[in-house]
């Protein structure tokens, strides 16, 4: 496929600080602590219950607060035979894309997705990058294009078809796995 084309089928699943080891890292994350997730109870809650009253501040808050994308839907369902994707990770440097804020965020589950209120995005790369712009001269496919802090993987999702109860009292997901291929 085109690059042209697959670039705008890439979804951001996290975005995250970490230090990394001069050897191996192995990092783990929960759904829950995706830079682009909100829980279960905010996604689906009833707007009508605990609104503030339109004239409050804390109206405002209360509608960005609902921004992101749900923690149990951020693997795609899958198929039982296992769907074909690509996963895409990149390392860049911190120290150089941090921007600072002035103060503390009130909500910034999905920072990511919605940005942090009344502040700049956060941080210096634009929503999608790198994703966000034509290929270089030459990058045709996702090969080319790659450069040195960037991976890919050809994985399957499979669609498990369990019933897993959440800790909370929210209303039980199905899961999915996601596997490398082994071809």
């Amino acid at each position: 496929m085109l690059y042209r084309d697959q670039k705008n089928l890439f979804i951001e699943l996290d975005r995250f600080k970490v230090q990394l080891n001069a050897k191996t890292t192995v990092i783990e994350r929960k759904s829950s602590q995706s830079g682009v997730t909100i829980p279960f109870e905010v996604t689906f809650r009833n707007l009508d219950a605990n609104r503030p009253p339109d004239d409050s501040p804390a109206v405002d808050q209360f509608n960005f607060c609902g921004c992101g994308w749900p923690h149990h839907m951020l693997i795609p369902k899958g198929t039982p035979e296992g769907f074909p994707c690509t996963l895409f990770v990149m390392v860049s440097d911190y120290a150089e894309d941090k921007i600072e804020r002035s103060r503390g965020a009130d909500c910034d589950d999905a920072f990511a997705y919605c940005g942090i209120r009344d502040s700049q995005y956060p941080d210096k790369k634009p929503m999608g990058y790198p994703f966000d712009r034509q290929p270089r001269t030459g990058a045709g496919d996702l090969a080319r294009f790659m450069t040195p802090n960037m991976f890919a993987q050809d994985v399957k999702i499979f669609f498990n078809d369990r019933v897993v109860t959440p800790k909370t009292n929210a209303q039980p997901v199905r899961t999915a796995s996601l596997r490398p291929n082994r071809t």
